[in-house]
């Protein structure tokens, strides 16, 4: 297995992610305020690891169309991952209220570890 995920499989990937940056790129060259494209971009940097790479794209996605529920969802899963709770549940609530109860439900079955903040 380790000659085929090393010298195969993961070259793949790589070879595909890079491709899909650069189409993504390539539409923020022709409109820089494509929140579709910092969306996918913030994907594709959370499949590569880059945490905090996703966190910025998603949320200048979000900048650009504050009411998109799913970049609200996805800036919130990435924020689970990280431990910031309180942030994930921000962006779950703000999801929630657009119509996407996915993360919210996800946090709600883990309520010993994400404990959501108090309401006001």
């Amino acid at each position: 297995m380790g000659f085929w995920r090393k010298d195969v499989i993961q070259p793949a990937l790589a070879r595909d992610l890079a491709e899909a940056e650069a189409e993504q790129w390539a539409v923020l060259a022709r409109d820089g305020d494509n929140a579709h494209a910092y969306f996918a971009l913030g994907a594709l940097a959370f499949l590569r690891g880059d945490r905090w790479g996703a966190v910025s794209f998603y949320r200048r996605a979000l900048e650009l169309s504050p009411s998109w529920a799913p970049a609200h969802v996805e800036l919130g899963r990435v924020y689970v991952v990280q431990g910031l709770y309180d942030r994930a549940w921000k962006h779950a609530r703000e999801a929630e209220k657009l119509g996407d109860r996915s993360l919210v439900e996800q946090l709600e079955r883990y309520p010993e570890v994400t404990r959501p903040p108090r309401s006001s």
